[in-house]
């Protein structure tokens, strides 16, 4: 869908992601290396005989590759950057400079071209400098705090992810970029935060102060209050992780109107095998919230229900668990490490992996990222490049062609998506999050919901002070803000047809029903497309359309189990704890959109439709891929390591001294041998200036002694002087942002991350802002998420343009419901 893009491609292990997804679609993608080669082909995960980087091998795959002196070769990189149609980087604010490509540089030389910084905390701003590492960033972007595994300080995910949620948001920007020059002819600036990035990793949980839900109930394990799907900090870990006969079982409790039905399911079948009494099997987990506050229940009743399904499960299979998942549609699910995920015949069965060239071996690495039907789709189109292999001939095509001329300027540009239609028919988080970011950029959303089954993530945390209300979530504020909403009911033929009228308005239709769903109600992709033939669908799943686990129900927790991540977050000598919230539902929506926005840029050249099958499951393992990649080339798994690196040390999270809100963490990462003799020097520890130490092995092999003579610096000191003093050393370091101080940090007030909106019942509400900044065109939200139904009529006249009579019709019908 890219054919005839070309990318120049600046990037290290933070950025490479982005040139991966974008020369899966067909670009050209030039790796840039200096003469010694990319730093990235050393990142971790690193097979020890050889060398081999696996973050090198999987995301460089695809790309064609030149070696370059910023000196020597300066005149061949500027000759490269005037014909390139999008120039991506992650390299330090420095090191641009020396090569002379900054930004602004770029843009001078090639003012058509679309260029993208990917870098931890923004590209200006009073903290853009920062030093920084995947751990840092973690903390700096809401994640970290909240994940927590009783006492031990927070846990980031074992193997790196920030700066991968970054590349790929970079990758939205680039399209989003491309699709405002295909009208204006004139590139621009995109600017992305990794700490703005991560943040949708919280849930939402980092707008709780801001919206007044700062009651601590909801961060412990909830009794009166509906819980979050998926596996947060709301729940310990020891209630949400469970053995089996041969593993571990990912199985979260759900109470409340949310996710309470999952539960009843799960105790039906105990009941069912005589593994539950009949007093428990009675309760409806969707009223358990109520029922406890009224005293009917009390928590040794929850225990006693914990206890049953504790050993009920001892007495199943991984496989008996999934089988039984499919078939009654559980919120449970076998927790997957990398070697299951690489035998999956699931994944085996939909075309995920590709075998690529690994130093002499086929290597099975993931491939297909969204499966598209009606035009080219995305898939691993070659091995990662060696150094300088491909100079003669980037050279020899590109130079070839003539530099393209810069539009004259228009009076003014538009947003990348305005006059683009969108009918959302999703749900949650994964879904909404799409249309979200169409909406962001220009789009008009029309985001169809029921008023009978209210939308789950209308009754999650955090609410508008703290009152559970469906019309006080923030975390459905800031998937739907900018969009207009509908009520309808489905299952009538009415409002089925309302869809099929929308269908043939709209440009793009998005859907994250269960696989089969919609076809039920006659509105699949071949109906839709029936009746609007350029359409561009899109589904989001848990595990894809098609395929054995293609029933799955749930949210991005399940996506997590089977993707290896619930098996990679957490402490050694703990059981797994799995990512804060529903992780997967993070992903997804970034693979898609970078399927989503090539597909519209291929419509507008050919004017076909597509169809878009988007599996978190396939998105999760997607992230994952280095790790793939070395349990494919010599059988090591990864393994949960807590905060520790693979590679550096000391690298962890460490108290400070607790203000009002509580308990208060710093992370830490010394990334460098020079790194830790500053560190030395601010502890004032010259004792640990020894030879065992001078090495990152050898602090390694002394990571308790290390940890603890960190902390034992850290407790009694003020967190923001930590962190001052350790930055002004040039080490890596954050404060662990909870959500009281987000909203007060000076880099997230600098790019206005927070956006206020007015609210109709709030008065004013919080949503975070665009993903990714474009300095040209710069999107955002509009207004606020809708309430329900709050555009029934504005809909149904101005975008339909139904008459009065059949508005009255439906509303009398209890169509609009």
């Amino acid at each position: 869908m890219l054919d005839g893009l070309r990318v120049l491609d600046l990037t290290d292990e933070r950025g490479l992601l982005c040139g991966r997804l974008l020369a899966d679609l067909g670009a050209d993608v030039v790796q840039v290396e200096p003469l010694s080669g990319s730093p990235a082909r050393t990142a971790d995960p690193v097979d020890p005989s050889t060398g081999i980087s696996f973050t090198w091998q999987t995301f460089a795959a695809g790309k064609r590759g030149i070696a370059l002196d910023p000196e020597r070769d300066r005149e061949l990189l500027q000759d490269l950057v005037r014909r390139a149609d999008a120039v991506v980087t992650s390299w330090d604010h420095a090191e641009l400079e020396r090569w002379g490509m900054t930004p602004d540089e770029v843009l001078s030389l090639a003012p058509q071209a679309v260029v993208a910084a990917i870098t931890a905390y923004g590209w200006d701003g009073p903290r853009s400098r920062l030093a920084a590492s995947d751990l840092t960033v973690w903390a700096a972007g809401g994640p970290l705090a909240p994940h927590r595994d009783g006492d031990r300080p927070p846990l980031r995910i074992s193997v790196p992810q920030a700066f991968l949620h970054a590349a790929a948001d970079a990758a939205t920007g680039v399209l989003l970029a491309l699709l405002e020059r295909d009208r204006s002819g004139r590139g621009q600036f995109v600017d992305v935060s990794a700490q703005s990035s991560v943040g949708q990793a919280t849930l939402a949980r980092i707008l709780a102060h801001a919206v007044g839900d700062d009651n601590p109930e909801w961060q412990q394990q909830p009794t009166a209050r509906a819980d979050q799907s998926g596996s947060g900090a709301a729940t310990p870990n020891s209630l949400k992780k469970w053995h089996c006969r041969d593993g571990m079982i990912e199985l979260h409790l759900s109470i409340g109107a949310a996710a309470g039905a999952f539960t009843n399911r799960l105790f039906a079948w105990m009941h069912e095998e005589g593994a539950v009494d009949d007093r428990i099997a009675a309760w409806d987990w969707r009223e358990v919230p109520s029922l406890v506050a009224e005293g009917t229940l009390d928590l040794a009743d929850l225990d006693d229900a914990r206890a049953a399904v504790r050993a009920f499960l001892a007495t199943k299979t991984k496989a008996e668990v999934v089988e039984q998942a499919l078939r009654r549609r559980l919120l449970s699910m076998a927790i997957f490490d990398v070697a299951d995920v690489a035998s999956s015949e699931h994944l085996a069965q939909r075309g995920f992996f590709a075998d690529l060239d690994i130093e002499g071996v086929a290597v099975p690495v993931p491939s297909v990222f969204a499966h598209v039907r009606g035009a080219p789709g995305p898939h691993v189109r070659a091995r990662a490049p060696k150094v300088g292999e491909h100079h003669e001939e980037v050279a020899r095509d590109w130079l070839a062609t003539v530099v393209p001329q810069s539009a004259v300027p228009s009076r003014g540009r538009t947003l990348p998506l305005e006059g683009l239609k969108v009918l959302d028919l999703s749900w949650v988080v994964a879904g909404p999050l799409i249309g979200r970011t169409l909406a962001d950029f220009g789009a008009t959303v029309v985001r169809v919901e029921s008023g009978v089954r209210v939308e789950t993530a209308r009754m999650m945390q955090p609410f508008h002070d703290g009152r559970p209300d469906r019309e006080g979530s923030a975390l459905f504020g800031n998937c739907n803000a900018g969009k207009l909403g509908m009520t309808l009911d489905l299952t009538t033929s009415e409002g089925q047809q309302v869809v099929r009228d929308l269908a043939r308005w709209a440009d793009v239709v998005i859907e994250s029903f269960s696989p089969g769903q919609l076809a039920k109600w006659g509105l699949d992709e071949e109906a839709l497309r029936a009746v609007n033939p350029g359409l561009v669908m899109l589904s989001s799943s848990i595990a894809g359309q098609h395929g054995p686990w293609s029933k799955l129900a749930g949210f991005g927790n399940v996506g997590s189990s089977l993707s290896g991540f619930q098996h990679l977050v957490g402490w050694s000598d703990r059981l797994p704890m799995g990512p804060f919230g529903p992780y997967t539902d993070y992903l997804g929506p970034r693979t898609a959109l970078v399927a989503l926005l090539a597909a519209l840029r291929h419509r507008a050249r050919t004017g076909d439709g597509c169809y878009i099958d988007v599996s978190q499951v396939e998105s999760g393992v997607y992230f994952l891929a280095p790790q793939i990649a070395h349990f494919g080339f010599d059988g090591t798994v990864a393994e949960r390591r807590g905060n520790d690196d693979a590679r550096w040390a000391p690298h962890g999270v460490y108290p400070v001294s607790p203000d009002e809100h509580g308990e208060r963490f710093v992370a830490i990462a010394v990334t460098d041998d020079l790194q830790w003799q500053r560190l030395v020097a601010v502890l004032g520890r010259p004792d640990l200036v020894r030879e065992d130490l001078a090495t990152a092995a050898g602090r390694r092999a002394a990571t308790t002694e290390l940890d603890a003579a960190i902390a034992a610096w850290t407790t009694e000191r003020d967190g923001e002087l930590v962190e001052r003093r350790l930055q002004e050393a040039g080490i890596p370091a954050y404060l662990a942002l909870r959500p009281e101080d987000y909203p007060r940090d000076a880099q997230v007030v600098h790019r206005q991350h927070l956006v206020e909106l007015a609210h109709p019942l709030h008065g004013m509400t919080v949503v975070e802002g665009a993903r990714v900044r474009l300095d040209a065109t710069p999107g955002g939200p509009r207004s606020c998420a809708p309430t329900l139904g709050q555009h029934n009529r504005r809909v149904l006249e101005s975008v339909l343009g139904y008459d009065e009579a059949t508005i009255e019709r439906l509303e009398t019908k209890g169509i609009l419901r």
